[in-house]
């Protein structure tokens, strides 16, 4: 199987949010640093009118200079506790590296199990969200909502919740909704996104149909009852038999139409990368 990587929305947060954990402890140091060395400054001036008082004979002033000293010491020994240390990555952090891993090991389960005949594209975008991925062959074209929950999953037209037990066997999450960050349940991502393309696909393939399906990859998972699906099927990836789906399928792409389809996905997603780069570059704020 060949791979074409549209983009990586999931490596892509996970660095952005590194490099912003690592500026904010770079200008801690700095900030840090910086209070340091202005408190030995003034340990050094205290020292140097210290010094000049006892060659005075102002040994007063010169006692006085030496409390100076010392009061500012303990003031540098206080702030050298308080440097600053480099966050740990949260729980953004941990859902944007489960979503990784489980598109990663989806990738590499489809890799292991299908030839070169079929393509799989990442990451591809439209004005409607992104579709994980879309594996492309003689078979058709098949969008994929990857998933990597736990729990025991159910489904009801497009509501999609979950059920959680713990190590112990207690039960620590019920009906919990499966839901994006724009409330979105796995169905409506992936269908809003593929309805979009596949409107744009049948502009030169008037044929052509986009399944939807919906991955779930962790293995702690397992699916409870669905029902009224509004995807083509929902699969758990550790007993999931891809060669049945596709043989499945009613729409067949001949060799040219493998390569029409994927020129036309890459197409679409540059069209609609390009149309929010202007739209950020021409943002108010954006370019402020």
């Amino acid at each position: 199987m060949k791979t074409i990587v549209l983009s990586d929305h999931a490596a892509d947060q996970l660095r952005t949010r590194e490099a912003e954990r690592q500026s904010r402890y770079e200008a801690g140091m700095q900030a840090y640093e910086g209070r340091l060395q202005a408190r030995q400054k003034r340990i050094d001036e205290g020292r140097a009118r210290r010094r000049a008082a006892c060659e005075q004979k102002r040994y007063l002033w010169a006692m006085g200079y030496a409390l100076v000293v010392v009061s500012h010491r303990l003031k540098k020994l206080m702030e050298s506790h308080g440097r600053p240390v480099k966050e740990l990555p949260g729980l953004e952090d941990h859902i944007w590296q489960q979503g990784q891993e489980g598109e990663d090991g989806l990738a590499e389960f489809l890799a292991q199990t299908l030839d070169d005949q079929y393509i799989l594209i990442k990451g591809y975008k439209n004005r409607r969200g992104e579709i994980d991925q879309i594996l492309v062959g003689p078979n058709g074209i098949f969008a994929a909502e990857v998933k990597n929950c736990k729990g025991t999953i159910y489904c009801r037209g497009d509501v999609w919740t979950r059920d959680k037990t713990d190590n112990w066997g207690n039960q620590v999450l019920f009906g919990e909704p499966i839901v994006d960050r724009g409330g979105r349940s796995p169905s409506r991502q992936v269908n809003e996104s593929a309805d979009l393309l596949e409107a744009f696909l049948k502009k030169t393939m008037p044929s052509c149909k986009v399944h939807r399906n919906i991955i779930f990859t962790n293995g702690d998972a397992d699916l409870g009852d669905l029902q009224d699906l509004t995807v083509d099927g929902a699969f758990l990836m550790r007993n999931w038999k891809p060669q049945g789906m596709l043989r499945e399928s009613t729409s067949w792409l001949t060799a040219r139409e493998v390569e029409v389809a994927i020129h036309q996905i890459e197409r679409d997603h540059r069209y609609h990368q390009e149309r929010r780069h202007a739209r950020s570059a021409s943002h108010p704020g954006r370019a402020a």
